[in-house]
């Protein structure tokens, strides 16, 4: 990774001093505090209850090298709970190119770490004043992948066209691999897991269309094969015999977005359909017997419909039903399913200012993590009923 940003930061250069005289550029960030309480299960640690106050603040620069290419780039701070590792991170760092092919055309590139679209708040999640809420919806935006949701690092082509009477059409299209934090291991397999997941090169197709000023759809393709290798032992480190494994998830993900604007409110709802399973190889003639143990589907239907009253430019309510449910009967019921009624509430007290407070009452389980504890013995998320809630001050600048 540090030689691909070195790579990028030398042809940022390159681009530079081909054409100092209009280099412009803009700065600007955001930090925030939460706090966030649960009445049961591991939404942000291994332990329920008070989550304690969570930090957040990013930093994001543009630089508009000539007219044609530009840099963009986000870093953020955290310090979150135990599921999440706390710390630098890179957002985002890309250079930028974009060109009118016609007068009702345009072609953008981006190559480097970009964004990925992932449904309609995706792109924007990371920064508080973009989202309608502080947890989003878990059917779209899963706690567990929420830092594999975000990003890739390699190449985006996007395509725009903009007709006379005001409608927008873009399609975007990229390869490339996601970044996987070292704590994804154990949100997926379980607090005694070690090792890290690696991406392959996956592929995401976003198709969306705004008609007029009141509408947006939008339908999206997006696999994500991940893998871990000699990292799982099922014998523990007391064994005279090793168990180990190679573990392997291929997923297919399509999403469909519809959105419907007016002055005081707005109407959302995202369909999101999943098609994938888990697999392992054993590395050794003891281990190949148990490699069904870790062969399992994780297809998943879920949706959320959610609305948002605008009160006045200081005030909204929000309104949220959010559903996931897995495909597979095996799964135990509260493994299966999760449902999530929310009720919210944002004040823009200052311009640079926020405050957001919501309530989330949960059925199930599914979506918080571990998804699967390789430690049998312990009971996680036992709790079918439970409840969550959240408070966030924000300031930009």
């Amino acid at each position: 990774m540090k030689l691909f940003i070195l790579l990028l930061l030398s042809s940022f250069s390159a681009a530079f001093f081909t054409a100092p005289s209009h280099a412009k550029g803009s700065w600007g960030g955001f930090v925030s505090a939460s706090y966030i309480d649960v009445s049961a299960n591991n939404y942000y640690g291994y332990n329920s209850g008070d989550s304690g106050p969570l930090y957040e603040a990013g930093l994001r620069g543009f630089w508009q090298l000539n007219p044609n290419w530009s840099l963009s780039g986000l870093i953020i701070g955290r310090e979150n709970g135990d599921w999440f590792e706390s710390g630098l991170e890179l957002d985002y760092l890309s250079l930028n190119y974009q060109t009118a092919l016609h007068q009702d055309w345009e072609l953008g590139l981006k190559l480097g770490r970009f964004k990925l679209a992932n449904g309609i708040y995706g792109a924007t999640q990371d920064v508080p004043f973009t989202r309608p809420s502080i947890v989003l919806p878990l059917s779209i935006y899963p706690h567990i992948l929420k830092e594999q949701s975000l990003r890739a690092d390699g190449v985006r082509i996007d395509l725009d066209h903009f007709t006379a009477s005001g409608q927008q059409y873009s399609f975007a299209a990229s390869i490339g691999k996601e970044k996987f934090d070292e704590s994804f291991t154990r949100r997926f397999l379980g607090k005694d897991q070690g090792g890290k997941f690696d991406s392959e090169w996956n592929t995401s197709l976003h198709f969306s269309a705004r008609p007029n000023s009141d509408w947006y759809a939008a339908l999206e393709y997006r696999r994500l094969e991940m893998y871990l290798n000699n990292a799982i032992d099922l014998a523990g480190p007391q064994s005279p015999i090793p168990l180990p494994f190679d573990f392997n998830i291929d997923t297919e993900q399509y999403i469909a977005s519809l959105q419907y604007t007016q002055q005081h409110y707005e109407l959302t709802a995202e369909f999101t359909m999943r098609r994938g399973g888990t697999s392992a190889e054993g590395k050794n003639q003891f281990a190949k017997p148990l490699e069904s143990n870790f062969e399992g589907s994780i297809d998943m239907n879920a949706y959320y419909l959610q609305a948002v009253y605008i009160v006045n430019p200081q005030w909204s309510l929000l309104g949220r039903y959010d559903s996931s449910h897995f495909v597979d009967n095996d799964i135990e019921p509260n493994l299966r399913d999760l449902q999530d009624i929310t009720i919210g509430l944002t004040w823009n007290f200052h311009r640079n200012f926020q405050l957001k407070l919501e309530h989330h009452w949960f059925t199930g389980t599914s979506m918080i993590p571990p998804v699967r504890d390789l430690n049998f013995s312990r009971t996680n998320n036992p709790e079918r009923y439970w409840r969550l809630f959240a408070a966030q001050l924000s300031y930009r600048f």
